[in-house]
């Protein structure tokens, strides 16, 4: 199929006219676009992990989409970190560890000492070491954890990277990314710890490469292709690097359809607003009321308080973000 491509840029904006239909991959990429597609995909997770307590009715479709569902955060990560390593370079740099990593870090503790005091609640006995480890985010004591390592891992990737290998930055990030893969494939032996974790340097590659990528992604030949090297990959049995194309492919598929059409919804971009403090807090609600409800109060239930949770949370991440002894690091 012969698809003709016109550049156009207006107001800055990157436009493709593909036969009189106009892409806006300026708006596809922007703030409020990407809040609302992850507030959409949190959502997901957030059912999703409650099929792991009762089952519901759509538990099977997104056992189906899987990791999918995660894959535009990581993405999405990617790219927010290059965009302000184009804006602000070596400063930006600098401040990572400060300011990316360590602030993270803080939040995730945060979060973590709320659930160690649940599980003194629900009498739940977990053994020292794993106390210790869940603060890795090794381990869990009820938190959801394998998330919070990937980025915290990617972080460093991005710092060391971009720190040390200034003239090959981004082939470094790729290079130590792939390592993580099978670092955590020995460690955990668990795909979900890094069966997508490429489409975070995905995301910086679409930032740093952003007008070639978006006429690339913009053509069905790429989609093609790409559905090709991932059942090419299985055929030779590397099931993980198939399913890293997959959800590459995926996250670029996410990006087309939105410059094409842009998807507004008040209720998704007040979820994205609150992706981490869900994704960390959701577990309180399901394992508090895990004994008490079933089926859609349970749901209900969940959802509020996660809501709830998260709102305060984040009030609490700013203060705390203020205090004078953590002024250094936020």
């Amino acid at each position: 199929v012969y698809i003709s491509l016109l550049f156009k840029h207006q107001n800055g904006d990157i436009i493709l006219s593909c036969r009189g239909h106009e892409m806006n991959f300026k708006r596809a990429l922007n703030k409020e676009q990407t809040t609302c597609i992850n507030g959409i995909f949190v959502l997901f997770v957030f059912l999703s992990h409650f099929g792991q307590y009762e089952t519901m009715p759509w538990n099977n479709l997104l056992l189906a989409i899987g990791q999918l569902m995660v894959a535009p955060f990581l993405f999405y990560s990617g790219y927010g970190i290059m965009e302000q390593i184009k804006r602000r370079g070596i400063v930006y740099i600098d401040s990572m560890p400060r300011k990316r990593i360590l602030k993270f870090y803080i939040h995730f503790c945060m979060a973590l000492c709320i659930y160690l005091f649940l599980s003194f609640l629900l009498g739940k006995d977990y053994s020292f070491v794993r106390i210790v480890f869940s603060f890795t985010a090794l381990s869990s004591i009820g938190n959801s954890n394998w998330y919070v390592f990937a980025i915290l891992a990617m972080y460093s990737i991005v710092y060391i990277s971009f720190k040390q290998c200034k003239k090959h930055s981004m082939t470094s990030c790729i290079v130590f990314t792939i390592l993580y893969i099978i670092l955590m494939d020995v460690i955990k032996n668990q795909a979900w710890w890094y069966n997508i974790i490429l489409c975070f340097p995905a995301g910086m590659i679409l930032s740093k490469y952003k007008d070639r990528v978006c006429s690339i992604i913009r053509k069905p030949v790429f989609f093609v292709f790409m559905i090709t090297l991932a059942f090419s990959l299985y055929c030779l049995h590397l099931p993980i690097l198939a399913y890293e194309i997959i959800s590459i492919a995926f996250c670029f598929l996410i990006v087309d359809i939105c410059a094409y059409k842009e998807i507004k919804n008040s209720l998704f971009h007040f979820l994205g607003q609150y992706v981490f403090e869900i994704y960390i807090l959701q577990r309180i609600s399901m394992n508090l009321f895990d004994r008490y409800l079933n089926d859609w109060i349970y749901l209900v239930m969940c959802i509020l308080v996660t809501l709830i949770l998260a709102y305060y949370f984040k009030k609490l991440e700013t203060k705390v973000d203020g205090l004078h002894i953590f002024k250094n690091f936020s």
